[in-house]
């Protein structure tokens, strides 16, 4: 008897003590409900502790790449030779002439070319990543200046002749003269077509217009040509394949006097 009624007494107390329990939660949830914003802490808190996930930004920058620098910023290989007949055009061809080392093609300086050749134009830009200039006044076996070609220049992307042409020499510019041509083309005499460079190794050939004068283009494997005709002279200007064709027509329309480019690169 005395053992059930211990057993009714420890209910009791259990049961008064799991109310007591569910009094409290049902306080809190009161309490809780009775706010403005019941939830919010919620969240407040849980972001203490939970790291947001950092997604990376790329920032695009819009940069534009010149495709081209200045002629007068090209350093000029040859404008170290020292011509003492500057003033007197045949004594000064006679001189690049004593330089000839068997070859016909004679390096000379832009000086001596301008003298030569007075009215001889080169581009006034070159394409980016160009720096140097050489540049050959060509003979025939007897001393004097020749027509075809008179002159050459090459542009370069390192110092001439330090590298394979193949990888440095980015354009060749071969001027001539030939003032009959260039007369009956200005006249009308004669009509341009790709019939007179018929003969040479060119896949295909087009007219196209460079500011008012007609200009060859031809296009083989090997790299693309320009020519054209400023009287007296015939301008031929290759590009190698890496060298865009607009490239090449750009700077065939920005041709200024030899003679104006005398600022010597740093």
């Amino acid at each position: 008897m005395s053992q059930y009624m211990g057993r009714n007494r420890d209910d009791g107390r259990n049961g008064r003590a799991l109310g007591r329990i569910v009094a409290a939660l049902l306080a809190t949830f009161v309490l809780v409900a009775c706010g403005e914003s019941p939830l919010e802490s919620m969240g407040l808190r849980s972001s203490e502790w939970i790291n947001e996930p950092t997604v990376p930004t790329t920032i695009v920058v819009d940069t534009t790449v010149p495709r081209f620098v200045s002629a007068e910023n090209l350093a000029w290989s040859n404008d170290v030779i020292v011509n003492e007949s500057m003033d007197d055009q045949a004594a000064m061809l006679s001189g690049v002439f004593d330089r000839r080392e068997g070859d016909r093609f004679i390096q000379s300086s832009r000086a001596e070319i301008a003298v030569a050749l007075p009215e001889v134009a080169f581009p006034g830009r070159a394409p980016t990543g160009a720096e140097w200039v050489s540049s050959q006044l060509v003979f025939e076996n007897d001393g004097t200046l020749s027509n075809e070609p008179s002159a050459a220049f090459g542009i370069w992307s390192a110092e001439p002749y330090t590298r394979s042409r193949s990888v440095a020499q980015m354009i060749v510019i071969r001027v001539s003269n030939d003032l009959d041509a260039a007369t009956e083309l200005a006249t009308g005499a004669a009509e341009p077509g790709c019939a007179r460079f018929a003969d040479r190794a060119a896949d295909e050939c087009e007219i196209i217009t460079i500011g008012s004068r007609d200009t060859w283009l031809l296009g083989e494997s090997g790299g693309s040509t320009l020519i054209w005709y400023e009287s007296p002279y015939r301008y031929e200007m290759y590009g190698r394949p890496f060298v865009p064709i607009r490239v090449l027509q750009e700077m065939s329309g920005s041709m200024v006097p030899l003679s104006t480019l005398t600022t010597e690169a740093p």
